[in-house]
């Protein structure tokens, strides 16, 4: 099964919840106890609690997508999308420190790219863009994304941008598009350079390790913990040459031969 999740105290997970009811016709349900809607293998659960600490333990899970709200300090009005996880010694958000969730790249790029092309169909001007692994949870059983409206109040609740995400979850739900798959490293929150790979359609990306985690102090074991925590064959680390501190960029020569990763710089 494939769960749609989003908080009831969210107004942007609301907000996307209700418009993906208006295009997929959903039954009344429940999953693992819980009260949820169904369609087909899909379901649709809202739960209470913020979702960055969320710890759900279901069997059969094949992936789950976190519909939710984007809140930076510019207000300025995007769609992200990101997998959960601390890749950095610590956890100011949930989760656990150098640790991180299971990246579904498919699903994550694949929203990505549905967003652009839902935006610039209806020609809305706004910023779509990969965002680095941060904040919880970190230790699902189960690949997880989160989707995201930012970055205030008044975008968390557009009808337009609603839309749009439900739209580009849709439209994501049975993508068949496989591209290379990958880990990011340096950059960054936003990384403009991620996202145009991903565009781009030669690289399905999961996780990234931005530079001021690296910056900041980082475990050398993270880019084994990421590479193993990505759904798919990884074969790729993506290195942000010049958005990457030496350290790292001393600790990604050494180990990529042994993590069966060819290390590229971008």
């Amino acid at each position: 099964m494939k769960l749609l999740i989003y908080s009831a105290a969210d107004p942007a997970g609301v907000n996307i919840a209700r418009h993906l009811e208006a295009i997929l016709p959903f039954s009344t349900s429940e999953v693992g106890g819980m009260p949820a809607r169904a369609h087909g293998d899909l379901f649709l659960v809202e739960f209470d609690s913020s979702l960055i600490d969320l710890d759900l333990r279901l069997d059969g899970v094949e992936w789950a997508l976190c519909l939710s709200r984007h809140k930076s300090s510019s207000g300025k009005p995007c769609l992200t999308a990101h997998t959960p996880g601390n890749p950095g010694t610590t956890a100011e958000y949930g989760g656990r420190p150098s640790a991180v969730c299971i990246s579904n790249p498919w699903l994550q790029s694949s929203l990505i790219r549905s967003m652009r092309k839902e935006c610039d169909s209806r020609g809305v001007e706004l910023q779509v863009t990969v965002e680095a692994t941060h904040h919880g949870p970190s230790d699902l059983d189960f690949p997880v994304t989160f989707v995201e409206i930012g970055s205030d109040e008044d975008s968390w609740r557009d009808a337009t941008l609603g839309e749009i995400v439900a739209s580009a979850v849709h439209r994501s739900l049975n993508n068949q598009q496989r591209g290379k798959v990958a880990v990011g490293v340096g950059g960054g929150h936003y990384s403009e350079k991620f996202t145009k790979l991903i565009l781009d359609g030669d690289f399905d990306i999961g996780h990234i390790v931005p530079k001021y985690v690296l910056c900041e102090g980082f475990d050398p074991n993270i880019f084994r913990i990421c590479k193993e925590r990505t759904l798919g064959e990884c074969k790729y680390l993506l290195v942000d040459w010049k958005g990457t501190p030496s350290e790292a960029k001393d600790c990604l020569r050494s180990s990529a031969p042994s993590l069966g990763a060819d290390l590229i710089k971008v």
